[in-house]
């Protein structure tokens, strides 16, 4: 689909005119459309009433010249067709439902009323092929009147256009029939009224209104202006857009769709021709002079202005900047916006405008794009931290130590002998009942609603003491349950504060859903797995589960089970145990 082309006249020092060329083939509903034969010889377009707030087009916001140079002219905005019918030869209802429209803006710079005049005439026109005359679109004429009043027509902008070192903040707002649309055209009885000349041009004439006395006012001063439907400059565009390739926002200015590159090369050249009639060169010694002889004429100035939408309908502009680019055509400009606001904003808007502009004769061609996000906190103050107060540098698990050597000395000959150390994880305590339990007796006792658990790992070091497992490293660990159905439930850890990997805690949140779950099961033994950075996992420790309500009977079946008679028995043979390795050692140290 193609894009909407916007062109600019500066009409005076207050006022801003856009004209928005319709490229998209986009239509507008009509209101009670009509075609006027005047008594002068033209023909005029216009709506009825029920277009107020709609295209503007219509008769009470409209007047009409009473004379052939169109220099007096009359106006009836309570009752214009009374008023006007006598300069009318005869007036013709189009069957036209809807139709693309061109869109014309007045932009009013800031603090600017109309105050030093009565108002102002604006008309609209194209060259009629029958009779070589012009065809009128609108004479859309302010006089104060009260349906402005109503914002139907004078709109505050949502977003203040900043042109040429000046702030506008409200514009005027009517729409005509699409000039390129309408020329040549025989398809609709809307065309074939106006029949308006191929690739007319846009033909504008700005008024001021000082005295209007018996709704009759006469023209004492214009300024005219003509616009090309189209021409080369049409090609030239802008874009603005989020990355794909980053966070972070991407802008440039286009020729034919595709970013400008090496175009502008020949629109430096002259191979692409921007000027119709004046000579390019006509500046060219002052331009060197000032600029040097390599300079070039032809550069881009690209404007970025943000502003933050917070709750409440308040718009802020909080960051804005501009430059001008004179090299590097064919990469893209980056941009990340600060958004001051972030924390309450509810969306951004970065307004773009990109000009093709000639430093050496002041011409501008002018373009407007724009991009919109509802995710403000993206480009807050502060980036999003990632947490690291569990990162823990890389510790190897159930790792077999590198081996070492133990030089016996006093004999008449050293020997060496290499002894493995291991790590032994498989006596492992829970402090249910502050009490060593043996590996698989540590019960979780289930709650009713969501609820988090916490594992203490130790291990018997070989002095018979309970140390921690260092727990840390690069491997993930889960808590998981295998149900009846062979289906499994798999949690991971909290890494809260609350839980210290290098001492041997891992904390587990369970919800109330899962639980309500695990209660119905028939199975009921849970599992403490690793996950190796590889993939591979295995089982680091597994222990059953019971319902909270079944603590009391479980505890006293675990007393009796496992005594600390028995446990102490247990700590016993260990240390047995190991004093027979320390025995063992000393042998081989001493043969």
């Amino acid at each position: 689909m193609a894009t909407n082309i916007s062109k600019y006249l500066q009409i005076d020092d207050f006022l801003l005119l856009e004209y928005e060329f319709n490229r998209d083939g986009v239509e507008t509903t009509l209101t009670n459309p009509y075609v006027i034969d005047t008594c002068l010889g033209s023909r005029y377009f216009y709506e009825g009433s029920g277009a107020l707030g709609g295209t503007n087009n219509i008769l009470a916001l409209n007047s009409i010249p009473t004379n052939a140079t169109r220099t007096e002219w009359l106006i009836d905005s309570d009752d214009p067709i009374g008023t006007y019918s006598p300069y009318w030869d005869s007036s013709t209802a189009i069957n036209t439902s809807s139709y693309p429209m061109d869109t014309v803006k007045l932009h009013i710079v800031s603090g600017y009323n109309f105050d030093d005049v009565d108002g102002f005439l604006l008309q609209i026109r194209a060259i009629n092929s029958s009779t070589n005359t012009y065809a009128d679109l609108a004479n859309f004429t302010y006089a104060k009147q009260d349906q402005i009043v109503t914002g139907n027509v004078i709109q505050f902008a949502t977003n203040t256009l900043y042109l040429g070192n000046k702030f506008y903040d409200k514009y005027f707002e009517f729409q005509v029939p699409s000039v390129q649309n309408l020329g040549g055209a025989t398809d609709t009885s809307l065309g074939q009224l106006l029949n308006v000349t191929a690739l007319s041009d846009v033909y504008i004439t700005y008024s001021t209104l000082y005295d209007i006395i018996n709704n009759e006012f006469v023209l004492d001063e214009q300024t005219h202006a003509q616009l090309p439907v189209t021409s080369a400059a049409d090609r030239f565009n802008c874009y603005i857009a989020e990355s794909t390739a980053g966070d972070f926002i991407e802008y440039y200015a286009t020729w034919d769709g595709n970013v400008i590159g090496d175009y502008i090369n020949d629109i430096e050249s002259g191979y692409i021709r921007l000027y119709t009639s004046n000579n390019p060169n006509d500046n060219y010694s002052e331009f060197s002079s000032t600029y040097g002889t390599g300079a070039r004429k032809w550069v881009l100035i690209h404007e970025i202005s943000v502003y933050e939408h917070i709750p409440g309908g308040t718009t802020l502009l909080t960051q804005k900047f501009a430059f001008t680019q004179d090299s590097n055509y064919s990469d893209a400009n980056y941009f990340r916006p600060i958004l001051r606001n972030s924390d309450i904003d509810s969306s951004y808007t970065i307004q773009y405008v990109c000009r093709l502009t000639n430093r050496m004769d002041g011409t501008q061609i002018i373009r407007k794009a724009s991009f919109a996000s509802t995710d403000p906190k993206k480009y807050g103050l502060w980036f999003t931290r990632i947490t690291t107060e569990n990162l823990i540098p890389y510790k190897v698990f159930n790792k077999v130590e590198s081996e070492y050597t133990n030089v016996v000395s006093g004999s008449s000959a050293t020997k060496t002998k290499y002894v493995k150390v291991f790590f032994d994880t498989a006596k492992v305590v829970m402090n249910a009942f502050n009490e060593v339990f043996p590996s698989g007796t540590g019960p979780l006792f289930l709650k009713s609603f969501d609820s988090v658990y916490k594992l203490k790992f130790e291990r018997i070091n070989t002095q018979g003491d309970r140390v921690n497992v260092d727990l840390s490293g690069a491997f993930n660990y889960a808590l998981l349950f295998k149900l009846d159905d062979n289906t499994k439930i798999e949690v991971g850890p909290t890494y809260s504060t609350n839980m210290n990997t290098t001492i041997g805690e891992l904390e587990f949140k369970l919800t109330e859903n899962q639980l309500t779950t695990l209660k119905k099961q028939v199975k009921n033994n849970y599992s403490v797995i690793v996950k190796n950075p590889n993939g591979t996992s295995y089982v680091l420790y597994e222990g059953p589960f019971y319902d909270i309500s079944d603590e009391t009977k479980v505890i006293e079946n675990y007393q009796s089970l496992y005594s600390v008679t028995d446990l102490q028995t247990k700590i016993g043979e260990l240390e047995a145990e190991v004093n027979r390795l320390t025995d063992e050692n000393t042998e081989l140290r001493q043969t």
